[in-house]
């Protein structure tokens, strides 16, 4: 006869009678085993604290219903995989649910800003004023800017256009950038 088998089939019997001494035995035996494993599955020492507490408080309240032939040992630590598997599916879950809420935040942010009629004449008259701004440039100023922001021409190929230096394209576009810049900044403000 296996001695283990024996003495494992004592203790359990001893829990099954609610003897704390078998419990109190039981959680000095495998906390640290046990704990050791959860943060192993989860890289958080206190939720593996609080999920080896909960096997412990799992296994008192079922104690009577332990099979005296119960093999302890694998059992506690299949509870551990199994709590941690699910402690990281709900982590998954909860993170995927909070993405969710988060696009669909911004989707009604979005959609509120969209359909709100003083953002449209926010929109309108800032496109107003871009517009008065650009005309304000001057020329050759106004043609690089146009050409690059609303025509989508590179540099190169503005310089090569209107036969000037990449250079001049270059500081050309962002005098007319710190000047819209300036201009507008009552406008950034309400947008940042």
């Amino acid at each position: 006869m296996n001695t283990n088998r024996v003495n494992n089939s004592f203790f359990i019997n001893k829990l099954k009678k609610g003897e704390d001494t078998a419990y109190e035995a039981l959680y000095h035996l495998y906390f640290e085993k046990l704990h050791h494993v959860a943060i192993n599955y989860i890289e958080n020492h206190q939720d593996a604290k609080e999920i080896v507490q909960n096997i412990f408080y799992k296994i008192w309240q079922k104690r009577a219903n332990l099979a005296v032939d119960l093999n302890l040992n694998a059992y506690l630590f299949k509870m551990v995989k199994n709590d941690c598997l699910d402690y990281l599916k709900h982590i998954k879950v909860r993170s995927k649910y909070r993405n969710h809420i988060e696009r669909e935040r911004a989707i009604i942010n979005q959609r509120g800003l969209q359909d709100n009629p003083v953002t449209q004449l926010i929109e309108q008259e800032l496109f107003v004023r871009v517009n008065q701004l650009i005309d304000e440039l001057p020329p050759s100023c106004k043609e690089i800017f146009i050409k690059s922001r609303f025509e989508g021409k590179k540099h190169k190929e503005i310089a090569r256009e209107l036969n000037i230096s990449h250079k001049t394209v270059e500081n050309q576009i962002s005098k007319a950038l710190k000047h819209l810049r300036s201009e507008l900044q009552e406008y950034l403000t309400l947008f940042l």
